[in-house]
């Protein structure tokens, strides 16, 4: 089949995109006495609301405040900040990925509109001088939900590598490492040029060793419709595996989305797109254990993002569709809105 196809297949792929993989809505009982789905675990000591700051999208642009709300202050006045956001291990940089949208033709009437993404730095050290600095970090029209690694100059992200193509039809998100200091960029696979797989939202353990990524691919040769196939967790050094192995969820993660890793690596926090068990989900590394942290009521759907994670690694942050931002501790206990309702969302806690 020739590459090509006309604008009105793209458009029509994109649509199915955004439906699956933007917005995830749930409906359930809300519940504040999480627990194992075979045997009760006791309750963890989490403690009083971590101090630090969250930072979160704001119609576009880029804000902090404090972990109780207060003290809120514009980092970035943009109008086009998307995905994840990642605080610099000290605290002084937030990475973030600006969304644009490319609706070239060629001349024989193939292409079409798709969107295009990049990685991005805010500093807010300068913001209360200068809202409109910021550092473009990669340029390939692909990069975006960055992950600051423990060394300050690397970002982990995931890159479209076909973005930058007129004649985009299908994307192939592949996992990618960025210097700060040069834009230098490195794919984890060294097949990334033919993987017909795509690693979604990649998440790292502190120390770099363990890698947890949605899956998502198309059932069909040459068909366009993706599907979320569920979050896999491989040891760094296992990369390589066969294709067929990446396709394939971790145990108890077939209908996980959007992982995130806690900053000690005992948790991985996931939502789960089953509508029977909906909701906000953490599992144990070695999946031993897994508690259902947050259930949202009929009336509330959580976007399609990580959580944000306190650096004691025993409360998250969160936002729903309608705007608000909330934290809760991983018993399912003490949930407390802090922002909103608004255009805000995507909340990240400081380490």
């Amino acid at each position: 089949m020739h590459r090509l196809k006309t604008s009105i297949v793209l458009l029509m792929f994109t649509a199915v995109i955004i439906a699956s993989f933007f917005t995830v809505g749930f409906a359930g009982k809300q519940e504040t006495a999480p627990g194992n789905t075979s045997a009760q675990i006791g309750k963890t000591d989490a403690g009083p609301r971590p101090l630090g700051q969250i930072a979160f999208i704001s119609d576009g642009g880029i804000e902090i405040m404090d972990s109780d709300g207060g003290s809120r202050m514009r980092v970035s006045s943009l109008t086009n900040a998307y995905g994840r956001l990642s605080f610099s291990p000290d605290n002084k940089k937030i990475a973030f990925s600006r969304r644009g949208q490319d609706a070239s033709k060629l001349p024989s009437d193939e292409g079409g509109a798709h969107r295009l993404h990049d990685v991005f730095i805010a500093f807010v050290d300068s913001a209360k001088t200068n809202k409109g600095w910021w550092n473009r970090v990669t340029f390939s029209l692909g990069g975006y939900w960055p992950e600051w690694s423990n060394n300050d100059t690397m970002i982990y992200y995931q890159n479209d590598i076909n973005a930058g193509f007129v004649d985009y039809i299908v994307p192939s998100h592949q996992l990618a490492l960025v210097s700060t200091n040069n834009g230098h960029a490195d794919y984890f696979r060294k097949d990334w040029q033919s993987l017909s797989t795509n690693m979604i939202m990649p998440t790292f353990t502190g120390d770099g060793k363990k890698i947890a990524y949605g899956i998502s691919y198309s059932q069909q040769e040459d068909k366009y419709s993706f599907q979320n196939f569920g979050v896999k967790i491989i040891d760094r050094k296992d990369i390589m595996i066969a294709e067929k192995d990446m396709k394939k969820a971790s145990k108890g993660l077939e209908r996980a989305t959007a992982p995130q890793w806690s900053p000690d690596g005992e948790w991985l926090a996931y939502l789960n797109n089953d509508m029977r068990n909906s909701g906000i989900y953490i599992i144990k590394s070695d999946l031993s254990e897994k508690r259902l942290v947050f259930a949202p009521t009929i009336a509330q759907q959580l976007m399609l993002s990580p959580v944000g994670w306190a650096p004691n690694s025993k409360w998250i942050t969160f936002g729903t569709s309608d705007g608000i931002i909330y934290i809760i501790d991983i018993n399912g206990e003490n949930l407390t809105a802090i922002s909103g309702p608004g255009k805000h969302s995507n909340p990240t806690w400081s380490k």
